[in-house]
């Protein structure tokens, strides 16, 4: 069973009602700029703001229009699929949406619970998904009719999938600092022959020139006028 704190804890303990709220957030690359920026969306009523991890972010009250489906956790490194959907989008935000690339978008769901009564946040949002955007499906809808959102959200586990050559190449590591070329070569690593120690058997050295002291091989020397 999840260990939501002691606050939390308590209140789902005293069995007088439960509400709880998702909070979707995404980070998305602009096609046109290349920059990542970041929308939020929340099954509230109301424009709201949360802190996440000592950070407030802004989360757009999307009400019963988002739906989150059941998120499973289980021990393992399987891959899971989460299915994230957003209805009634007008197709003005539609249009907005295809100006970014949600390929591999991160993206973080966490749980909020409130008070029925009060209405006031118990305890901290707990985060109960992280993983990155496997598909959005964008449907264009009729004339007249909004539309849907519909993203598959593969688990955090995907990273064990990732080739060495993706978190170990030259193009990531500049990422990190502009100016690192110690993983210039990587893309060709283990495919060029290195021979240390021992001798290249693809190439014969030229043989060497005996020194004016020594004799040219296969002669010999005497003294005396010998035959």
């Amino acid at each position: 069973m999840r260990d939501y704190g002691t606050a939390i804890g308590n209140h789902l303990a005293d069995l007088s009602g439960v509400a709880p709220r998702h909070l979707v957030w995404i980070e998305a690359k602009n096609r046109s700029t290349g920059a990542t920026e970041t929308a939020g969306f929340w099954n509230g009523a109301d424009d709201r703001s949360f802190t996440i991890g000592g950070t407030a972010r802004t989360y757009t009250g999307a009400g019963t229009l988002l739906q989150v489906g059941g998120i499973k956790g289980a021990v393992g490194l399987d891959v899971r699929m989460h299915q994230l959907g957003l209805s009634g989008v007008p197709q003005e935000v539609l249009d907005i949406i295809h100006l970014y690339d949600t390929r591999l978008a991160p993206v973080e769901v966490h749980k909020v619970f409130f008070d029925p009564v009060k209405g006031v946040t118990i305890g901290d949002p707990q985060r109960v998904l992280k993983g990155w955007v496997d598909e959005m499906d964008v449907p264009r809808p009729v004339d007249g009719q909004s539309g849907a959102v519909t993203l598959t959200v593969a688990s955090a586990s995907r990273a064990l999938t990732r080739t060495l050559t993706t978190k170990k190449s030259d193009e990531a590591q500049r990422r990190v600092s502009a100016t690192d070329d110690f993983r210039k070569f990587a893309s060709i690593s283990g495919t060029v022959g290195v021979f240390w120690g021992s001798k290249n058997a693809r190439a014969t050295p030229p043989p060497t020139a005996p020194t004016p002291d020594e004799p040219a091989p296969g002669t010999t020397t005497g003294t005396g006028g010998g035959k």
